[in-house]
């Protein structure tokens, strides 16, 4: 499980025992997630007495004590960067020390490496090109995205539960993946990313981001869906490139995984069921600037089962806050 210590991957396997949520855990420790999965991700420190606090909030039995304070002796030996081969550590120290050397030009293409999600773009109107990536078409997608769903939910769930997919589901079917929340003095702006880590792969979601789309919010869910559509449709992608004015839209990877994750969370196989966008959008856990959108791009395509009886929505209308 790249990205996770050994501390890291106990935890996780504690709580997944026990259908405990990053969040569940960081309440009854009175932690927030992002600490508490910086502490899983080794990216902050084990504290002291901090397996015994973990002990006390999920009542752990003495052998699971047992597997978890051995698991964080593991984890304080543990240095990332000495996995790495010699010519790889050179490189890494070095950059660590003259990073504010750096040109700003390099820093930015090295920062495309990294898919990420910015605070304030609106889905399907984003102000920024996304890399180049191999071309899909809406159809491609729109199959993808359906197969996506049939895998975690049945033919008749409508809501799509996107964080019990990542928290709970990704890793079990998806080799080398982890998930990890970071607070907002790490992210920035950016609020999620697709991080590429030798063979493992993972999700990143800033803290808010994380919180909101488990408490219902439709603009952090679209996010999350956003990423996923990323990790699973892009995460091969090498020597990336931005679009420019001379590509097609459907080589655009933010176009990609908007496209995606509007389709994972309104499904067209439900859009019978829908009175319209606003009803769609209750329904599907996801805003209505997002809902309309989808609406009219799937009335584009024909594929209301009773198109003529169907409510008209047009991509010009005020999609703020999608």
């Amino acid at each position: 499980m790249a990205g996770l210590t050994a501390f890291g991957i106990e935890i996780r396997k504690l709580r997944l025992d026990k259908r405990m949520r990053l969040l569940d855990l960081a309440q009854r420790l009175d932690k927030s997630p992002a600490f508490l999965s910086a502490i899983e991700t080794g990216r902050k420190p084990i504290p002291d007495g901090f397996v015994l606090e973990i002990a006390r909030a999920i009542d752990l039995s003495t052998e699971e004590l047992s597997r978890l304070r051995k698991a964080a002796d593991r984890t304080r030996k543990h240095l990332t960067i000495e996995r790495l081969p010699e010519n790889q550590r050179e490189i890494v120290a070095a950059f660590s020390r003259r990073i504010d050397e750096v040109p700003a030009a390099m820093l930015a293409e090295i920062k495309k490496i990294v898919m990420e999600s910015l605070v304030g773009e609106q889905p399907f109107h984003r102000n920024r090109r996304g890399i180049v990536v191999p071309p899909l078409s809406t159809k491609t997608i729109r199959d993808f995205a359906d197969k996506v769903r049939g895998a975690f939910v049945e033919d008749a769930d409508i809501e799509f539960p996107i964080m019990n997919v990542i928290e709970f589901k990704m890793e079990k079917i998806l080799d080398g993946f982890y998930w990890d929340v970071r607070d907002a003095e790490s992210m920035g702006d950016d609020e999620g990313r697709l991080i590429v880590h030798g063979k493992g792969y993972g999700l990143a979601l800033r803290e808010d981001v994380y919180n909101g789309a488990w408490t219902g919010n439709g603009r952090d869910r679209f996010t999350a869906c956003h990423e996923l559509g990323h990790l699973l449709m892009h995460r091969s992608v090498t020597m990336p490139r931005m679009r420019e004015d001379s590509d097609k839209i459907f080589v655009d990877a933010e176009w990609q995984a908007d496209t995606f994750a509007g389709t994972l969370l309104m499904s067209p196989r439900h859009l019978g069921q829908f009175s319209d966008p606003d009803d769609a959008a209750k329904l599907c856990g996801m805003t209505g600037a997002a809902a309309k959108v989808m609406w009219a791009k799937y009335r584009e395509e024909g594929r209301f089962p009773s198109a003529a009886e169907m409510p008209r929505f047009s991509f010009n209308e005020q999609t703020q806050g999608a």
